[in-house]
């Protein structure tokens, strides 16, 4: 006959006294509160590339208007007010949205109800010429506007009348010079930071336009660059770049070293299709253009999925592979920094 085995008593505290449980293992810190914002006195511009106009949306992607309408000439002059693939917008602190007019070479400046004031620049290699522009910065401390002159592989610096001021970078891979630069953005102190698109990588200059630092290489992995195409830096000089070609975002520090990152390759809510540029407002919540996927995506500033608008199409509303993106805001909306 088998034999039975004696089962164990259960363990209970009066047999065992107090059980005490140690780990290694850590409870995740816990994320910042998100801020209760109202994002209707928050504007949206995003240049249309695909419908060649401007669309204003509020921060909660209601449609509030649009303008421009696609170049009826095929060699210049071209007419203001007229787009051929629009890339890069920007809002100075008087409320008039400067337009990089990509196709046509150009940037144009529009008052705040979108009406045209004037225009400059042409094809080619100069103070005042441009080839392929991509993206616009404001500069609220100097008063002036960054255009990214994309297959000019430099960067330049306009006053509001659109008189030259400054260039920098040249054709190539050495510190200080480029290749394809798509993004540009500002910090607090005034440094301009480039998406050095074909170079793999984030540069740092002065406001002068004089190399401060650099960093990224090429590859897929988290902490590497493929092709990074718009960019933000954050309150907290957290540097946030979007790469088109691997469908995420990553944060950096102010020194390059890598953080976390956001997204996949997709059509679900969180993920992207090619995403061209990001804006972040003065709460941290961030605004992705979707390009391929026709739409944008807003995220919290844990960079957790909120909400998306837009649908390929020409009507209102509607989008067609847009490009670039700017915020401004009503007046005493922003927070006051003490």
């Amino acid at each position: 006959m088998e034999e039975q085995k004696e089962e164990a008593p259960p363990l209970t505290e009066e047999s065992t006294g107090t059980i005490e449980i140690s780990s290694s293992e850590t409870l995740p810190e816990e994320l910042p509160e998100i801020p209760q914002v109202d994002h209707s006195k928050l504007f949206v511009w995003v240049a249309d590339t695909g419908n060649d106009r401007i669309q204003k949306f509020d921060g909660n992607g209601n449609l509030l208007m649009q303008f421009g309408k696609p170049s009826r000439s095929t060699r210049p002059p071209y007419s203001g007010g007229e787009f051929k693939t629009p890339m890069g917008v920007a809002v100075d602190t008087e409320g008039c949205i400067w337009v990089a007019d990509t196709g046509c070479h150009r940037i144009q400046k529009f008052d705040p109800d979108g009406n045209f004031i004037f225009q400059f620049g042409s094809e080619g290699w100069g103070q005042e010429k441009f080839y392929w522009p991509e993206s616009l910065a404001w500069d609220p401390t100097g008063g002036s506007l960054l255009v990214a002159d994309t297959s000019n592989h430099c960067m330049k610096r306009f006053d509001d009348e659109g008189d030259f001021l400054m260039g920098f970078g040249f054709a190539g891979d050495f510190d200080g010079f480029m290749k394809f630069p798509a993004g540009v953005a500002l910090d607090k102190e005034g440094n301009i930071f480039v998406a050095d698109r074909d170079n793999q990588r984030i540069q740092v200059f002065n406001e002068d336009g004089q190399f401060v630092s650099k960093f990224g290489e090429y590859g897929f992995e988290e902490g590497r660059l493929n092709f990074p195409n718009g960019l933000v830096v954050s309150p907290e000089e957290k540097i946030i770049t979007a790469e088109k070609s691997q469908n995420r975002l990553q944060v950096f520090d102010i020194e390059g070293n890598f953080e976390s990152t956001f997204g996949e390759p997709g059509k679900r809510d969180g993920q992207f299709n090619c995403p061209m540029d990001l804006a972040m407002d003065p709460y941290g919540f961030i605004f992705v253009v979707d390009t391929l996927n026709n739409r944008l995506q807003k995220l919290d500033p844990n960079m957790e999925f909120m909400m998306r608008w837009g649908s390929i199409g020409r009507e209102p509303g509607q989008l067609k592979n847009p490009s670039g993106i700017c915020l401004s805001w009503e007046p005493d909306w922003a927070p006051v920094e003490e």
